[in-house]
């Protein structure tokens, strides 16, 4: 189905509204009308009708008692063929007060067979007992309102557009069978005109009443709207506020990731220039004196002190030349992901002699220079704890890209640990991992459990808005 053409003219350029938009009171105004309109038309057109079948029934009852108090002193002489009786009902429908009102009037016997009529040419006509008819000589009067569509109504056509058609059982006394019936035409101009100022009445009153519900109605629901309005006004403003508040909320996040990041960086900076002092002041100082008590124990080797003086210093050497190498990471602004993740296994597993089993996605994607660091600290300190406490269980090392995030995990299968209790002991490695992560927005996971080995778990954003490039 193609879509509807835009408005052109007049029209064009101009917003209609919705009926979403529409205030509730308005909806309410609309649907409630409708309704209520609708209802009125129903009840006040089944009104008129009910009033319509009360005044034919009335008026019908009325001329019937009338028509059967007539007919009961002539019915017995009618019924035998007598002459007089039939002039005696010629002038009482055909010339008498009744002839302006009783249109036509017919008398019929059991039979179906027409003994009287005040038009002679009808007398002698037979029809079958069926309908009203039926029903009369079952007892029952029957009324109702004719539109003479009939042929045999032409002539009364003329001068009424309906009539009142009447059928009268008649009995000679109250508890005697229905020997004839009465079928007569009565002139409605007198009913019509009660019929109308009935239903008029009804029709005001219906229409006031329907009125006086919608105003009680919409009186009700106005106030309700006026409620509504003023909710929806103070949820709007809370709702501005609440956007305030969290873009503010969002603004300081992103400066906490972003000095998250500064302060990832700094930290690196001063790590490499303590690396730098230690190799550049005591290390050399540590060194000179142990070229100097190698020359003493070259002059007198048969001192056990000198020897075990000089073993010290070369061991001190060592560890201080291990801690500096290990402070530093020189390289690692034009270092990838993956090859700082590669490079801290290496350094690992030269440092250690341990072996790792390592998948790194190799994917070439692009990371903030905080990232990197944090991934080669995280791999760093997991793996040498590994080392420290699986008791030789080969780590697993993952490095994954999921989209904008670096996914880091690290387990082993050995003895485990209560988290709880590590954490409460003051090991700080866990906690330096998991605040390394926080800083820059990530998420950090431990599990593990006596006997069940060790999990740890980091995904970091690849990229820091406004994060330091450079060390």
């Amino acid at each position: 189905m193609e879509p509807p053409a835009p408005p052109t003219g007049a029209l064009a350029g101009v917003a209609l509204p919705s009926y979403e938009r529409v205030s509730f009171s308005r909806q309410f105004l609309v649907v409630c009308t409708v309704l209520l309109a609708g209802g009125m038309l129903v009840i006040g057109y089944w009104i008129a009708l009910e009033i319509e079948r009360s005044a034919v029934r009335r008026a019908a009852a009325v001329a019937a008692v009338y028509v059967e108090s007539i007919l009961v002193t002539e019915l017995q002489a009618l019924q035998a063929g007598d002459a007089r009786a039939q002039q005696a009902l010629n002038r009482i429908f055909n010339e008498g007060p009744l002839a302006r009102k009783v249109v036509r009037f017919k008398l019929w016997d059991s039979a179906g067979r027409v003994i009287y009529s005040n038009d002679a040419s009808q007398i002698g006509q037979q029809v079958p007992v069926a309908g009203p008819l039926a029903a009369a000589f079952a007892g029952e009067m029957q009324a109702h309102m004719s539109s003479l569509t009939e042929h045999e109504h032409l002539a009364e056509r003329v001068r009424w557009h309906r009539l009142l058609e009447v059928y009268v059982p008649v009995r000679a006394h109250a508890s005697a069978p229905v020997t004839v019936v009465a079928e007569f035409y009565h002139s409605t101009h007198n009913i019509d005109a009660d019929i109308r100022a009935a239903q008029w009445r009804s029709w005001a009153l219906v229409a006031v009443a329907t009125l006086a519900i919608f105003a009680a109605l919409y009186l009700q629901v106005r106030r309700a709207n006026s409620t509504i309005d003023q909710q929806r006004h103070d949820l709007r403003r809370q709702l501005r506020q609440l956007r305030l508040s969290f873009a503010e909320n969002e603004r300081m996040r992103r400066q906490l990731r972003e000095a998250g990041a500064a302060t990832t960086a700094l930290n690196e900076e001063f790590l490499h220039r303590v690396a730098a002092d230690l190799h550049d002041a005591p290390a050399q100082t540590l060194a000179f004196a142990l070229m100097r008590i190698d020359e003493l124990v070259t002059a007198s080797p048969d001192s056990a002190e000198l020897r075990d003086i000089r073993d010290a210093l070369g061991s001190s050497l060592k560890d201080l030349r291990n801690i500096a190498s290990g402070l530093g990471m020189p390289g690692i602004e034009s270092l990838s992901l993956v090859a700082t993740a590669r490079r801290a296994l290496r350094e690992f597993e030269r440092h250690s002699g341990a072996v790792v089993q390592a998948d790194i996605d190799d994917a070439a994607v692009d990371a903030a220079l905080a990232t990197r660091i944090t991934v080669y600290r995280l791999l760093q300190e997991s793996l040498t704890n590994s080392h420290k406490h699986a008791h030789g269980e080969v780590p697993h090392c993952s490095v994954r890209v999921d989209g904008a995030w670096v996914q880091v995990e690290v387990s082993d299968a050995g003895g485990g640990f209560d988290p709880q209790l590590a954490r409460r002991s003051g090991r700080l490695g866990l906690i330096f991992m998991e605040e390394r992560v926080r800083l820059l927005g990530g998420s950090f996971s431990l599990v593990t459990a006596p006997g069940r080995g060790t999990t740890i778990s980091a995904r970091l954003p690849l990229q820091l808005q406004d994060s330091h490039h450079g060390i």
